[in-house]
C-alpha cells in the first residue's frame, strides 16, 4: 500500500496546480459553456473546456481517486519492489509416543503429549537471516501410560490450567535465494533450527488408587519431547505463493520414545512490512 499512496499524494499535488492555473480562467470556462449550448457537464467524462472548477461533477478528486486506488491496489505485487519482506509460516501438531515395547521390564509410568506449535519468520527481501519471528507451542493433550504390575495403579493425572497456555520459543533461521530445485521448479531454500528448550515447567496433580502412593508432580520435559523435531538442523526447499503440507511419520527422540507430525501447512509469501499477515 505504501507505492499506492505516494501515488495518490501526486496525484493531489497535480490537481492542486491545476486547479491554481484555472482559477483565472473559471468565469471565461463557464461563459463558454453556456454561449454554445453544449450540456456536457453531468455525462461522467471530463473533457472539453470542463475541469474541476466549472464541473466538479465529472472531474471530482474523489471518484477518480477511488477509481485509481482500486487499480492499484489490484495490480500490486511486492515482488516489484525491493521494499518488505519475505515471509514464511508453518504450523501444526506434534504428538510423542512412548515406545513400550523397548522398555524391557521396567515398571512405571510412561508420558505423551500432543501439542499445536505456530511458527512465523520474516526475512528481508534478498534473504538472510530472520529479523523477526513469533514461535510458539501449545499443550493440548497430556497423557500418562503406566507398564507392569500393581494393585493401586494407574494414577489420575491433572495439569494445572496454566499448562495450556502457549510458550514461546526462538529459532536460527536463514532464507537462501540460491535457486534450488523442487519438483522441477526454482525455489528457495529455508533453513532452521531450535537455538534454545523453553524451560518452562508446570504442576500436574495425581491421584492414585493406593493413597500416599505418589506426590504431585512437576512436568519439565514436556516441552523437550514436543520441540525434538526441531533440535536438529531441518533444511526445506519452498517456493513462493505456495502453500505446502509436509508429514513427520516417526521420528526418534530416544530408545523409548518418538515423535509424529501427523500434517504440518507451510506457506511462503511478500508482505510489505513486519506487521503483516
Amino acid at each position: 500500500m505504501k507505492t499506492i499512496r505516494i501515488f495518490l499524494v501526486l496525484i493531489t499535488l497535480v490537481l492542486i496546480a491545476s486547479c491554481s492555473q484555472n482559477a483565472n480562467s473559471q468565469e471565461h470556462d463557464t461563459s463558454s459553456l453556456s454561449q454554445t449550448g453544449e450540456k456536457t457537464c453531468g455525462d461522467s467524462v471530463c473533457n472539453g473546456p470542463e475541469n474541476q472548477t466549472n464541473c466538479p461533477e465529472d472531474c471530482g478528486t474523489t471518484e477518480v481517486g477511488a477509481v485509481r486506488e482500486s487499480s492499484d491496489a489490484e495490480n500490486y505485487s511486492s515482488e516489484e519492489t525491493d521494499t518488505g519482506f519475505r515471509y514464511v509460516s508453518s504450523s501444526g501438531t506434534i504428538e510423542t509416543h512412548a515406545n513400550l515395547a523397548a522398555s524391557g521390564d521396567f515398571s512405571g509410568d510412561y508420558f505423551e503429549y500432543s501439542g499445536f506449535y505456530s511458527i512465523e519468520l520474516w526475512f528481508p527481501m534478498e534473504g538472510g537471516k530472520a529479523v523477526q519471528q513469533r514461535n510458539s507451542i501449545t499443550l493440548t493433550e497430556f497423557k500418562a501410560l503406566f507398564q507392569g504390575e500393581s494393585s493401586c495403579r494407574p494414577c489420575d493425572w491433572e495439569p494445572e490450567e496454566q499448562a495450556y497456555q502457549p510458550v514461546s520459543f526462538d529459532l536460527e533461521a536463514v532464507l537462501n535465494l540460491d535457486g534450488v530445485t523442487e519438483n522441477n521448479k526454482s525455489a528457495d531454500e529455508l533453513v532452521y533450527q531450535l537455538i534454545k528448550v523453553p524451560q518452562q515447567s508446570f504442576s500436574v496433580s495425581v491421584s492414585c488408587p493406593c493413597p500416599g502412593s505418589q506426590a504431585d508432580y512437576s512436568d519439565s520435559a514436556a516441552y523437550q519431547q514436543l520441540l525434538g523435531w526441531f533440535f536438529q538442523k531441518l533444511v526445506n526447499p519452498i517456493q513462493l505463493n505456495a502453500l505446502e503440507t509436509n508429514q513427520v511419520e516417526e521420528f526418534t527422540l530416544n530408545p523409548l520414545g518418538y515423535i509424529s507430525i501427523p500434517e504440518e501447512n507451510l506457506s511462503y509469501i511478500l508482505v510489505p512490512d513486519l506487521n503483516t499477515p
